[in-house]
């Protein structure tokens, strides 16, 4: 899947993110939590000025005449390698400019003291949309062991084509697809037009994004239940021939190929090292599709396997993800 990571004219690449590094491989990767100053400079966001600059005016081509377009500006930024100025947008007279400075800001001051650090961040489409991402101080855990981590992430645009977002997402966003799952697969949203400050927008946030431990609470909640029902090897394949249901008019290959989802799955539940601290419950059944998905199933064609798996983990409208959310639902509601 195409990350579109901002690629500067020396190589380096617009994107830090702390401990482990994005799926794309790009960019840098601290050793732990970054402060907010290390993150701009790691991620080269720091010190673009970005700013409007009047387009003055122009000269109409059918009359040779010239048009004023006071209401006209351009968005412009230093590139942080180069130190050239570059157009990212053009925009109306009531826009006002956020410095990616300003996103850190806005995120550390809405998180307060709550220990939340910055885990990535990065530039899309040569500059056009930047994000950063802090990962939440507790993460959820169920059964006392299987952590869930959240996120708080902060999108925000250079070129007028959208407002100032910040979500609270299970998503560890690292590139621009996962930018997209995580604005669909979001708990809580926070939304700021360019047209006001965002400075003076806390209390509005931190009250729209209280609906993230809302969310956290009713998804642990879930998953253990899911924890505390057994489940046997002859409920697991009931189960399992629920989620993925066989034609009876398929032909030889289709059911060689279900016939092996079907062990796979079997394995994962009853033998996997992975299931052991939760086996023979519903929350090993979810955790063996999941596992099956992202890491055992095959992958066809020329694209490279790292690639396609990080595609199938990370967007939602993916059908791997559609599987899990029925499997879930099956599960949940059984």
């Amino acid at each position: 899947m195409a990350h579109e990571i901002e690629i500067f004219a020396n190589g380096s690449a617009g994107f830090a993110a702390a401990g482990k590094p994005g799926w794309h491989g790009l960019g840098y990767t601290a050793p732990g939590p970054m402060t907010a100053e290390e993150l701009l400079n790691n991620a080269q966001l720091a010190g673009w000025d970005v700013r409007k600059v009047g387009v003055g005016p122009v000269t109409d081509p059918v009359t040779g005449q010239p048009v004023t377009a006071e209401e006209d500006f351009l968005v412009v930024r230093t590139n942080p390698v180069t130190g050239q100025p570059e157009r990212l947008g053009m925009v109306g007279k009531d826009y006002k400019v956020v410095q990616n400075e300003e996103v850190t800001d806005f995120l550390q001051t809405l998180v307060d003291e709550s220990g939340a650090v910055f885990d990535t961040g990065g530039s899309l489409n040569g500059g056009r949309r930047v994000f950063v991402t802090m990962r939440l101080p507790e993460p959820l855990m169920v059964g006392g062991f299987d952590q869930v981590d959240l996120y708080l992430a902060a999108f925000s645009r250079h070129d007028g084509w959208g407002a100032f977002t910040t979500v609270a997402t299970p998503v560890r966003v690292v590139c621009a697809n996962t930018e997209r799952a995580a604005l669909r697969n979001h708990a809580a949203k926070f939304t700021v037009r360019h047209t006001g400050h965002i400075a003076g927008r806390i209390a509005e946030a931190r009250e729209a994004l209280k609906l993230t431990w809302r969310h956290g609470q009713a998804f642990a909640e879930e998953a253990e239940k899911l924890l505390s029902v057994p489940m046997d090897v002859k409920e697991f394949r009931q189960f399992a021939a629920a989620l993925h249901p066989m034609d009876p008019n398929a032909k030889e290959l289709r059911r060689k190929n279900h016939e092996m989802t079907m062990r796979e799955l079997e394995w994962l539940f009853t033998s996997a090292p992975t299931q052991e601290p939760i086996r023979n419950t519903r929350w090993a059944a979810y955790n063996a599709v999941t596992e099956r998905l992202d890491h055992k199933s095959p992958v066809f064609g020329s694209r490279d396997i790292g690639t396609v798996r990080a595609e199938r983990a990370l967007l939602d409208d993916h059908d791997n993800t559609k599987i899990k959310i029925r499997a879930f639902k099956l599960l949940a509601t059984a």
